[in-house]
């Protein structure tokens, strides 16, 4: 019994942290997720915009700065400031060559100034997002003011979309040349250095794959490539979740892996007769 115990507090120990994590993922169909950017130079303005965003946020609703993570990301080749002409400049070779770097992404690694640890219903909390921000080949790293705010599913959030949400706002400046970005001579006054990027959307738990700790096989499998029913799993040879696995025999404790002994008894694996 006493081994048992300590088993179990050492796994706590380990997993605690995405145990009580929710997985909240947007719907890259939604077009009302989006990213806006505005520069504002002293003879134009431009506003632009940049569809297809997609984000998966892991979050611990009891405490947020509890090892948050996530993954926002925009594709260059979206972006639409009015003026077909202009987005043909933006995304070539001159400006944010999109050929060769095709999204824009902004990593979260941690959370700060936060006015509650906790995420409560219809509660905003607003707080400092850090992580790591890329565009045009070069990441750095970057705070970014954020409000976040959760709503447990309902009739009314329905309306949106199926699942518990978290709607995220979020806004921060980045200067061009810090991303290797230069202005051409002929478009000065035109542009502005500092581009002022403003991000919304709304992510549910219903389109994450599962909360258990490896996910098993949801309804976005395909989409998710540590999902052991992913079209993509033998391109995560590392990933003790996948089934693939090089090193599958030698995760025998692994209740993520189907080969593990007594396989059928664990119902967070992949082979269990309980698996969703």
């Amino acid at each position: 019994m006493k081994t048992i115990l300590k088993s179990y507090f050492l796994l706590a120990i380990l997993f605690g942290a995405k145990v009580f994590a929710q997985t909240f993922v947007v719907d890259t169909k939604d077009a009302r997720n989006q990213a806006q950017f505005v520069s504002d130079a002293p003879f134009e303005k431009i506003n632009g915009l940049v569809s297809g965003l997609d984000a998966t946020v892991m979050i611990n609703s009891k405490d947020i700065t509890q090892k948050p993570m996530g993954k926002v990301k925009v594709a260059i080749t979206s972006i639409k400031t009015g003026i077909d002409l202009r987005d043909e400049h933006l995304r070539s070779e001159m400006w944010l060559n999109s050929g060769k770097y095709p999204y824009a992404e902004f990593q979260l690694t941690g959370i700060k100034n936060q006015s509650s640890k906790t995420l409560t219903d219809g509660q905003k909390v607003k707080a400092t997002l850090l992580g790591k921000f890329s565009v045009h080949g070069v990441t750095k790293d970057i705070e970014v003011p954020a409000t976040l705010t959760y709503f447990k599913e309902s009739e009314k959030t329905k309306a949106r979309t199926p699942g518990n949400l978290l709607v995220a706002n979020a806004s921060f400046n980045i200067k061009l040349s810090d991303y290797g970005v230069k202005i051409p001579d002929m478009v000065v006054g035109k542009v502005n250095e500092e581009v002022q990027i403003t991000t919304n959307f709304v992510a549910s738990d219903k389109n994450a794959v599962s909360d258990n700790l490896c996910g098993t096989c949801g309804p976005n499998k395909n989409e998710n490539k540590f999902n052991p029913c992913s079209v993509k799993k033998t391109e995560t040879k590392n990933n003790p979740c996948n089934p693939c696995a090089v090193k599958k025999d030698m995760k025998k404790d692994n209740p993520c892996n189907p080969c593990a002994m007594k396989k059928s008894d664990k119902k967070e694996n992949p082979c269990s007769p309980k698996k969703k």
